[in-house]
């Protein structure tokens, strides 16, 4: 079981921090992309049967993701409990959203109790990787490239937690939004759009939300917001360039053992 562990220098642990940020970004766009265009890009063009597609399409992506979150987490912890428990629970996340959104047999008669398991699952494990993210991304004396991939990977990982947690609104109160959206993939997208309309300032178009969503939009509007004014601060306040172990080393002290004429 030794990929479960990660014993790495502190340069190759920063090395490592870089892949890993710039990966997971590279699958939050493409997820977010493939949630919001996809499917009305290939209706567009005139393709049938496609809705399946879309939904396998996603399935792999994410399962994908769930994996880099895992990687990810190795980076900040060694508690074996932690990685092996986490490794073990995204796995059963993940096998249970393949099953309830199989696009050619639904595995799931009743999935609305998985899917709140699911979501309710995702927003504590990536609450619990963006915390442990913006500590790294906070600590230190100078700004890395580690650090500003890192900065992107948790300002799209905090779009997709309230994602979930608007899914989850709708999940337990149907309707919340002022429209009636199913369950499932067309539950998930809407959630997903919901936050990151409200993080980037967007007219969401739902004019009837519950007070609930409102609130809880307010909140992931605040929370950005404050976390991008106290990353400004961090990066304006360090200087920029290699890390402590990259940086020139001071000149020697040392007596020079040439004798004085």
């Amino acid at each position: 079981m030794s990929f479960l562990t990660r014993q790495l220098t502190t340069a190759a642990l920063q090395r490592e921090k870089l892949k890993d940020y710039r990966n997971i970004v590279t699958i939050q766009v493409t997820v977010v992309i493939i949630l919001m265009t996809l499917e009305d890009l290939l209706a567009g063009i005139g393709l049938v049967d496609i809705q399946k597609w879309v939904y396998t399409l996603f399935i792999a992506f994410a399962g994908f993701y769930l994996l880099l979150l895992w990687d990810m987490m190795r980076n900040f912890t060694q508690n074996m409990l932690i990685v092996r428990g986490s490794l073990a629970w995204l796995m059963v996340l993940f096998v249970l959203g393949a099953m309830g959104e199989n696009p050619f047999q639904r595995l799931l008669p009743n999935p609305r109790p998985y899917y709140i398991f699911i979501h309710t699952s995702l927003t504590i494990i990536q609450g619990f990787i963006i915390t442990l993210a913006i500590r790294d991304i906070f600590s230190g004396s100078r700004v890395t490239s580690d650090k500003l991939w890192g900065s992107a990977c948790v300002y799209l990982m905090i779009g997709f937690v309230f994602g979930d947690i608007f899914d989850l609104l709708n999940l337990l109160s149907p309707g919340c939004f002022g429209v009636e959206i199913p369950v499932g993939f067309a539950s998930y997208l809407g959630g997903v759009y919901f936050s990151y309309a409200t993080l980037g300032g967007v007219d969401t178009g739902f004019d009837n939300m519950s007070r609930l969503v409102r609130n809880v939009s307010v909140i992931e509007s605040l929370f950005g917001n404050l976390y991008l004014v106290f990353l400004i601060g961090r990066i304006l306040g360090l200087p920029t360039g290699a890390t402590q172990e990259e940086a020139p080393k001071p000149i020697s002290t040392q007596k020079s053992s040439v004798p004085y004429e």
